[in-house]
């Protein structure tokens, strides 16, 4: 029986990173093929349970919020053993890889560790199937894809298929590679509200109603819709934001929150405003008014993904204010008609790659 691998950067303290690892797990689940998350990092974690070199001068990560995303970790990812460096990659071993999306392809890890793992360097010599499910450059810049352009070409050769996530992605990995390069939806949107339900199972939320904000930058026309918002509905606000004193009508901070406190504050939320892509992402899933914001590295993301929904208009630049969009109703029934055709278009290239 085929066991697959799933590689991906779940060990970041990051909703979208272990979010991932999960939907990818779960359907792979849902097709019947076994599987496990590979349990990589470039050096053992220290004692805050973060990778030493990624963050030097202050942890981005409370303890309690670390221990959240450990929790989830735990009860909800079937993780290999720790494989700590390159030096340990050819210990594994399973009959296929799938490369689960988000910005592994960032320029940011052309040239680390990472990119021996996240290129497949590690295995090309191997019979084994190697899968890119819906990666992710993250970047629009000529001078990064410039400078990603022969590297690229070079290691898309280790990989058997391929399928990128921003549309705006797939001419530029095509004149790279002869193989087929297709655009796959993002493996968390690939499964239904209905599958993170298990996540919430313990959830006791009883704030009552309220605004959720998440902004992972100082985004400033997400302060005026959050403030602009909450004036205009006298509803308080939950916040993940840099500059709490610039929420007027704050309810609580929810910095400390692992990916089942965030699912369960939007799911419960009766307006979302956000500048994360998987953030997002849940909140269309749950149906919920909101606007998305651009910030620094991540526009392409968003745009793209917003723009392929014909939701084009709930991506904002970071300085606009964005009170009378959120107001304006979405038409979900027509979204969820793109979402399905996608999901299907998906699953086939998923069916073909693992099959192949």
């Amino acid at each position: 029986m085929m066991k697959v691998g799933i590689l991906n950067v779940q060990w970041l303290n990051n909703m979208g990173s272990v979010l991932l690892a999960f939907a990818v797990q779960k359907k792979l689940d849902q097709m019947g093929i076994e599987n496990e998350v590979i349990n990589f990092m470039t050096q053992k974690l220290d004692d805050f349970g973060e990778i030493p070199s990624v963050h030097k001068e202050e942890k981005a990560s409370s303890l309690k919020k670390i221990e959240n995303f450990n929790k989830f970790r735990k009860n909800h990812l079937r993780l290999s053993r720790d494989y700590v460096g390159i030096s340990e990659v050819d210990l594994m071993d399973y009959d296929a890889y799938i490369l689960a999306s988000d910005t592994d392809w960032t320029p940011l890890r052309v040239h680390d560790n990472e990119a021996f793992m996240f290129y497949f360097e590690f295995c090309k010599d191997k019979p084994v199937k190697k899968i890119s499910w819906a990666a992710s450059i993250g970047s629009e810049s000529k001078k990064d894809l410039g400078m990603m352009e022969p590297i690229l070409k070079e290691r898309l050769m280790n990989f058997d298929h391929i399928s990128v996530r921003e549309r705006e992605t797939v001419d530029f990995v095509q004149s790279l590679t002869d193989k087929d390069v297709i655009h796959a939806i993002d493996p968390v949107l690939m499964l239904d509200k209905k599958d993170y339900d298990e996540l919430l199972e313990n959830s006791e939320n009883n704030f009552g109603n309220y605004i959720y904000a998440y902004l992972f930058d100082n985004v400033e026309g997400g302060y005026e819709t959050i403030n602009k918002l909450s004036s205009h509905t006298n509803l308080p606000v939950i916040s993940n934001v840099k500059d709490l004193k610039r929420i007027d009508n704050l309810l609580f901070d929810s910095e400390d929150d692992g990916p089942c406190e965030m699912l369960e504050k939007i799911v419960s939320a009766d307006f979302v405003i956000t500048d994360s892509f998987h953030v997002m992402i849940y909140a269309i899933l749950c149906k919920k008014p909101f606007v998305a914001y651009s910030r620094m590295g991540s526009g392409i993301r968003l745009r793209n993904m917003l723009e392929d929904l014909d939701l084009s208009s709930k991506f904002l630049l970071y300085d606009e204010d964005g009170f009378e969009e959120i107001l304006k109703p979405i038409d979900y029934e027509h979204v969820f008609e793109i979402i399905n055709q996608w999901r299907d278009s998906t699953m086939e290239f998923l069916k073909d790659a693992l099959n192949d």
